[in-house]
């Protein structure tokens, strides 16, 4: 079978149905036929690492380099990357003191909402005791005070993340304003 390749579409069409197409109006106006090792290679190949299929200036299949992703596009997937992974760090949660006992504080959006809670309920009972459930499924009553702290230190954590990634944002903007890609891809949490 014949194959037929198009610049414009950048792709192969076969002979077979080169009727239907030229039928249906949508045979490519720069349609060329290409040779079998032409097809194996390029129609069925696999390009090498950082080349897809173009066509060179004959019009005829090739391998062409895989231009840089855009600083834009660049800076807006680190900048995600980071938000990803401060939401992280904020799910992580941080260790705290109970007592004698150092725990973990889990901080998904579930924990933050307890917490909240759990410090509210301290703020109006200011004598009560509230049950308070760490990482390690550890059970420690807290007086108000302590829940307070422990909401307060909560905070601290939250902020402490939004900090680190509005310092990684402000490092990716001022490589995208350099134009330094290797520096917008330097940035990591």
């Amino acid at each position: 079978m014949k194959y037929y390749y198009s610049r414009k579409s950048n792709a192969f069409y076969p002979s077979a149905l080169r009727p239907a197409y030229i039928a249906s109006e949508s045979w490519p106006a720069d349609a060329i036929e290409v040779s079998s090792a032409e097809w194996q290679k390029y129609g069925q190949g696999q390009p090498p690492d950082g080349k897809r299929r173009g066509a060179d200036a004959n019009g005829r299949p090739c391998w062409v380099e895989i231009p840089p992703e855009p600083l834009a596009d660049l800076a807006a997937r680190k900048r995600r990357a980071i938000e990803t992974a401060r939401d992280d760090a904020i799910a992580g949660g941080f260790e705290h003191t109970f007592g004698d006992a150092t725990d973990t504080v889990q901080m998904r959006q579930r924990d933050r909402e307890n917490i909240m809670g759990l410090a509210v309920s301290a703020q109006r009972n200011p004598e009560g005791t509230f049950e308070f459930r760490a990482e390690s499924n550890a059970k420690y009553q807290l007086t108000a005070d302590e829940m307070l702290e422990l909401a307060e230190a909560a905070q601290a954590h939250v902020s402490a993340q939004y900090r680190r990634s509005w310092e990684r944002k402000a490092e990716i903007e001022a490589a995208l304003e350099a134009e330094d890609r290797e520096g917008i891809k330097a940035v990591v949490w």
